[in-house]
């Protein structure tokens, strides 16, 4: 039960920040679908049509659900239910919906409940983040060590700056994971150094999370506002420019970028820096208002 629930939440948090596990996924069913098909067109051998994958990919589940240790061991009435809650769709509603007959079924055990909150809750953080809140609790009053859960919980706390619950929280995930799967921990808790202005500290956990998964874009835009506000700013720009490498077209690395340049003086790179981040994103807020700034100091400075 505790092993079904650890790998339920470790396969929540990879879903949320490694995007090369996101996208295998979705390669090897399709990988699979053809080779199915291959053999239909090659041995002719009548097949039934509704079979698992000869579904459109719409409808099809996107994880294999009967072989996935997360999932197994489910009622078999529920199993339904579970390719739904646990799949990859891209409309949330019926995954969402299945999740909660799942939980409503009275047939769950304690670490498939805990798997099947945490899998709502994390389909919700960012629609109904209250709801996911509550779905985080529950799943963590049956099992308060989950490492996955109090991850994916303290990520609602930073969106609301409850600085200190997010970091209790994180501080117990970092413990319970292994050091290899806390990259997505020690990237929030950097986050939250970082608001809290210590630094150090910050700086520590972003290196570690940069070093565990150098494909996350974010942890490099996090660094880059530390060393900006260490004043490092040679180390800032670097970290700036590699999370646009990664993002091209995000905009945050342009504006961090300018921040970096306007610091040292060199006020037209950094209105040149802008004006390509207002040209991803016209409506940009941050950008359009550092724009203007800009312009302004740069009368100021020629009257």
């Amino acid at each position: 039960m505790r092993a079904t629930a650890h790998i339920a939440a470790l396969h929540s948090a990879l879903w949320s920040f490694d995007r090369w596990y996101r996208l295998s996924w979705y390669v090897w069913p399709i990988a699979t679908a053809i080779l199915v098909c291959g053999w239909i067109c090659i041995d002719k051998t009548p097949t039934n049509s509704s079979g698992l994958w000869a579904r459109p990919a719409t409808s099809a589940p996107a994880i294999p659900v009967r072989r996935s240790p997360v999932l197994a061991n489910w009622p078999e009435k529920l199993q339904n239910d579970v390719m739904v809650c646990f799949s990859n769709a891209v409309d949330l509603s019926p995954l969402i919906e299945a999740c909660t007959r799942l939980i409503d079924s009275g047939q769950a055990n304690d670490g498939q409940l805990v798997s099947a909150y945490s899998q709502r809750g994390f389909l919700q953080r960012l629609s109904q983040p209250d709801r996911a809140l509550d779905d985080y609790n529950a799943a963590l009053k049956l099992q308060p060590n989950s490492p996955g859960t109090l991850t994916n919980r303290a990520y609602i706390y930073l969106t609301r700056a409850r600085n200190n619950e997010a970091m209790a929280d994180l501080n117990k995930a970092i413990e319970l994971f292994v050091p290899a799967n806390a990259a997505l921990a020690r990237y929030y808790r950097g986050f939250d150094y970082l608001r809290l202005k210590d630094y150090d500290h910050a700086k520590e956990d972003l290196d570690e999370a940069i070093k565990r998964a150098p494909s996350n874009p974010d942890p490099y835009l996090t660094r880059g506002d530390v060393a900006l506000a260490q004043q490092q700013y040679d180390a800032a720009l670097r970290d700036y420019d590699e999370f646009s490498k990664r993002l091209p077209r995000d905009p945050r690395g342009l504006i961090g970028r300018s921040s970096a340049l306007d610091a040292t003086g060199r006020t037209d790179e950094a209105l040149a820096a802008l004006d390509k981040a207002i040209a991803l994103a016209p409506n940009n807020a941050r950008a359009l208002a550092a724009r203007d700034k800009l312009l302004a100091k740069q009368g100021d400075e020629k009257k």
